[in-house]
């Protein structure tokens, strides 16, 4: 039953999440679309009930947070949320795996909107989210995945309490991005987004690939001053606790000709094996230099390539 925590205002009288902002977060159970076909179904449950939900599906060992990026529907959300935890059980992974519901309008013309939404409510992924599953007995590895925008989300969550002394004693395992729309310089060694990623989780593994025509977009025509992560990488390539992955090859093998649309060139991670396999084997905490999934390229980075 996949689980997700949601910052969208929920309507009660019509039972559906609206593309606004909500004012408290709710914890909420989907059942698994009908075999024949169909609507989902969702249950709205307390929060102690969903982690005793999550543990009950492997959170007492892993959990994975998916945080999706702008233009996504709460739909395409769960849909790609169905896709990561069927990529990861065929890899082995056998935690459990829950995704942060942030208010994206789900429209393309609304890449402003959604970037204030984000910036507004990242904070709970970590408040109502990473820190009450931390607290879980036994205490699981908490690992966060994030996609285009997402990993904007994500960024500022952590920078958001990296001054709480209230929350000092935490921190999560694997952070990984994919397709991040984030500025690269943000990540650099000594700026804030770099230096509380060290400081907030064991690793953080970024994947990216100029193939990325979203991002390409989204650097010359809205960030014409700053390269996305996702598109070119992170500027520095020799802190073991930040691994660059580039993804070119792998795309160029596996994504077929026909497929290679500014959209597909953005999000075909969520069908690729290749891309499930390397990162279950990052989940496990794998050496990154010693992964089978991957290369070394005369540039100081690796290459998804398996």
């Amino acid at each position: 039953m996949p689980l997700f925590l949601s910052r969208r205002a929920y309507d009660a009288s019509t039972k559906r999440f609206t593309k606004n902002p909500a004012s408290t977060t709710r914890y909420v159970a989907i059942s698994d679309p009908p075999a024949g076909g169909g609507a989902r179904s969702h249950q709205l449950i307390g929060q102690d009930d969903w982690l005793r939900q999550v543990q009950a599906d492997g959170g007492d060992r892993d959990v994975l947070i998916f945080v999706h990026g702008y233009n996504t529907s709460q739909g395409d959300m769960l849909d790609r949320l169905a896709l990561i935890r069927d990529g990861l059980r065929s890899n082995g992974y056998d935690g459990a795996l829950v995704g942060f519901d942030w208010p994206s309008d789900g429209d393309l013309r609304s890449y402003g909107a959604d970037r204030t939404d984000a910036r507004r409510v990242a904070p709970h992924l970590v408040g109502d989210g990473i820190l009450p599953l931390l607290e879980l007995d036994p205490r699981p590895r908490v690992h966060v995945l994030a996609h285009s925008m997402g990993g904007f989300v994500v960024m500022r969550a952590l920078c958001d309490f990296a001054d709480d002394q209230s929350s000092e004693n935490w921190s999560v395992d694997q952070v990984m991005f994919a397709s991040a729309d984030v500025d690269a310089r943000a990540l650099g060694q000594g700026a804030l987004g770099g230096v509380v990623m060290r400081h907030r989780s064991a690793r953080f593994t970024n994947y990216f690939s100029s193939r990325d025509q979203v991002l390409e977009f989204s650097h010359r025509v809205i960030h014409p001053k700053a390269d996305r992560a996702g598109r070119v990488g992170l500027p520095d390539r020799d802190l073991p606790e930040q691994v660059d992955v580039y993804c070119n090859e792998q795309y160029d093998r596996d994504v077929p000709i026909g497929d290679r649309t500014p959209d597909g060139s953005h999000i075909w991670w969520f069908e690729n094996d290749g891309f499930y396999a390397d990162l279950a084997l990052t989940l496990d905490g794998r050496d990154a230099g010693a992964m089978p999934t991957r290369r070394r390229t005369d540039t100081g980075r690796q290459a998804l390539l398996t």
